[in-house]
Order: C-alpha cells, then sequence, then structure tokens
C-alpha cells in the first residue's frame, strides 16, 4: 500500500502525455446532471406550488373604502 503511495506522489510532479486530464479532473458523468435536474425540479415546484396557494386560496373581502371628511 505504502509503495503504490509514494509511486502516485512521484508521478505528480511529472506533467501528463499529450494534455491528458489527470483522474479528478475529469468531468463527473451522470452524477452531476442528476444532481442539478433534482435541484431544478425541487426549485420550480416550490414556485408552483407557492403560485397555486396564492391563487386557489381563501377570499378575502376587500375592506370598506373610508371617506374623508372635507
Amino acid at each position: 500500500m505504502s509503495e503504490q503511495v509514494v509511486e502516485e506522489l512521484d508521478d505528480l510532479d511529472q506533467p501528463t502525455e499529450k494534455g491528458e486530464l489527470v483522474h479528478w479532473m475529469k468531468p463527473k458523468p451522470l452524477v452531476t446532471a442528476a444532481v442539478v435536474g433534482a435541484f431544478a425540479l425541487g426549485a420550480v415546484s416550490a414556485v408552483v406550488t407557492l403560485a397555486l396557494m396564492h391563487w386557489l386560496g381563501p377570499q378575502r373581502p376587500a375592506p370598506p373604502l373610508r371617506r374623508r371628511p372635507f
């Protein structure tokens, strides 16, 4: 185990061939898209829920208009 770690540490100083990305810089596959999609779905559903609650909420009578004496 320790020999493998030492070998990996020695390789860090040397640049990769052909501008290749190292393993920790490679783009994440489907996981990132799933997280972004879940966040967007949650945000949209929250906004839709609040809009429906406002639109379908109880009707409140308008307060009577006060006339000012001149």
